[in-house]
């Protein structure tokens, strides 16, 4: 028995709500990519083996649902692409995820993804990326109701999931800078955000009244100066944290897409990945400027092409090389 599981990156165009007043914080936007990805493959084996990249935060994942499920596992994990860690394409629920669901499936066990993320504590800030590994596409997602703790203590609900059109795509541009905030310094940059009231009224204004109406007519020079804004404001929320609007010096890179052409920009996540909007119409003059900007100033790193991805992981069942 073999079960291979391939989960996909994503971009995070920004968040909703950072003000607690209402009684619910976060809800942020999304859309899912076909590359890169991440594939994990689970085997019979005689005894827990981890082979490939991340083998030590892949037999974390694999003890603690040991624990939880009250199991001994025999299997071989085999980790044969993953997507780069810490550069704002959702790195970690993927991986957490794609592992859960390889390991649980081959012994037998169903549960659906977001029971796993809430296991495997994934998706208690932002949502987006559970809702990617369940079906991929453009995301908007709810956010969370304040609980008794006042933590989240699970993904929070998808308010709308919709196809991403087939002739829109992305430029990818991630520069080998140091890596976005995760962990600590993530929670203590949100800690720290004081009153954002009036930036989370800017970005729901923006999202309500033009983003989303943009999106269902297809309308690509409009979605992409709403999704130019709302980067720019969630930009707000986070620049005493990463010294401005974009960390480092991506402002530059930014201002470059836009000459080029590029409907729209942002920053995903953290960073340090950019993404710019194109389709036919503006593709190449984009590559070929982001590509000259990184030779002009000595930047290092990866540009590329993606399109959306409008389906969730793969998860393919396998027993004596047939497909179950």
């Amino acid at each position: 028995m073999r079960v291979t599981v391939t989960a996909y990156a994503r971009l995070h165009l920004g968040f909703l709500n950072l003000s607690p007043d209402l009684g619910w914080t976060y809800g942020s936007l999304g859309v899912g990519l076909d590359n890169p990805r991440t594939r994990v493959c689970a085997s019979e084996a005689d005894r827990l083996l981890v082979t490939g990249v991340h083998a030590d935060r892949i037999m974390r994942y694999a003890e603690h649902l040991a624990t939880v499920f009250n199991r001994t596992w025999r299997a071989r994990l085999t980790v044969e692409e993953a997507i780069p860690e810490h550069s704002g394409l959702g790195s970690g629920t993927q991986c957490a995820l794609a592992v859960g669901m390889a390991l649980l499936r081959l012994h037998g066990v169903e549960v659906t993804p977001h029971k796993l993320a809430q296991i495997m504590g994934r998706g208690l800030r932002s949502g987006v990326g559970v809702a990617n590994f369940e079906g991929g596409g453009f995301i908007l997602e709810a956010g969370h109701k304040k609980s008794p703790s006042g933590n989240p203590v699970e993904p929070s609900a998808v308010i709308l999931r919709r196809d991403f059109p087939a002739n829109w795509r992305f430029v990818i541009a991630i520069t080998d800078a140091t890596p976005g905030l995760s962990g600590q310094a993530e929670n203590e940059a949100f800690a720290s955000l004081g009153d954002t009231r009036a930036v989370t009224d800017m970005i729901c204004r923006i999202v309500q009244l033009r983003l989303l109406p943009a999106l269902v007519e297809e309308d690509i020079e409009n979605f992409g100066l709403a999704m130019s804004e709302v980067d720019q404001q969630t930009g707000l929320f986070f620049q005493a944290a990463q010294g401005g609007i974009y960390r480092d010096e991506a402002g530059l890179f930014v201002e470059n897409l836009l000459e080029a052409g590029a409907y729209g920009v942002g920053q995903s996540s953290w960073g340090p990945c950019l993404y710019a909007l194109v389709d036919d119409a503006n593709e190449q003059k984009v590559l070929h400027s982001a590509q000259d900007f990184m030779v002009k100033t000595g930047k290092t790193g990866q540009v590329f092409v993606v399109k959306a991805r409008n389906a969730g992981a793969d998860i393919l069942e396998q027993c004596n090389n047939e497909i179950v």
